[in-house]
């Protein structure tokens, strides 16, 4: 079930220390109807300090920025509004930070080569919480992912939690109420977990978990 449409423009802060790219995504955020730019910064720690003054609910950020890193902004920012989403949208990565970029529980990873288009269903699927993760990306962990004693570094501690209580037959509702999360939060983390196991449906997740070792 995925989280209805849009009722309020999405309030977004750009974090990107390339001029260039900056000015490409406020500019393309401009043609998004839902979608309202409230600032956008050079640097995590300006980020920071415009998250607290401006109050975004969607954060787009670059990996790999001056000081501090992409990363570290959204674990920042999460402290103050845990509902804020995020994309991390930047060039390729090496393994150590696709491990850090899958531990993080961001909602979303884009590399800047993408189309339009991929730009376009990231930032939709990202900012509605359904999780989006390039098929770059996915591949990455996919191959980690066979590995059954890598699970835990491609689920976050609550991912895991959800997924041993899918696993159960559990709804979510039934999930929520065990672990104190709401309905949204808990079809947040399965569509998290579908996108990270590479799973296409909710049953094909169930097969996806079996593979593993996990069901």
């Amino acid at each position: 079930m995925s989280p209805p449409l849009f009722e309020e423009k999405v309030r977004t802060l750009i974090v990107e220390d390339q001029g260039i790219f900056r000015a490409f995504l406020c500019d393309w955020f401009l043609d998004q109807d839902n979608f309202e730019v409230v600032g956008a910064a050079a640097s995590a720690e300006e980020g920071l300090r415009l998250a607290q003054e401006l109050q975004p609910n969607f954060l787009v950020v670059d990996m790999h920025l001056p000081g501090m890193d992409g990363l570290a902004l959204v674990r920042a920012v999460r402290q103050m509004r845990p509902e804020t989403r995020s994309l991390i949208f930047t060039s390729l990565t090496d393994p150590l930070a696709v491990t850090r970029i899958r531990e993080s529980g961001v909602e979303g990873y884009l590399e800047k080569d993408c189309t339009p288009e991929e730009l376009a269903e990231a930032v939709h699927a990202a900012a509605a919480g359904r999780g989006y993760f390039s098929p770059r990306f996915r591949d990455a962990i996919r191959r980690e992912g066979n590995k059954p004693q890598a699970v835990g570094k491609i689920l976050s501690k609550r991912e895991q939690q959800v997924l041993a209580l899918v696993l159960t037959g559990k709804t979510s509702r039934e999930i929520g109420e065990l672990i104190g999360l709401g309905v949204r939060t808990v079809e947040f983390h399965r569509a998290n977990l579908m996108a990270k196991l590479g799973s296409s449906s909710p049953t094909d997740l169930l097969i996806r978990a079996k593979q593993l070792g996990l069901g």
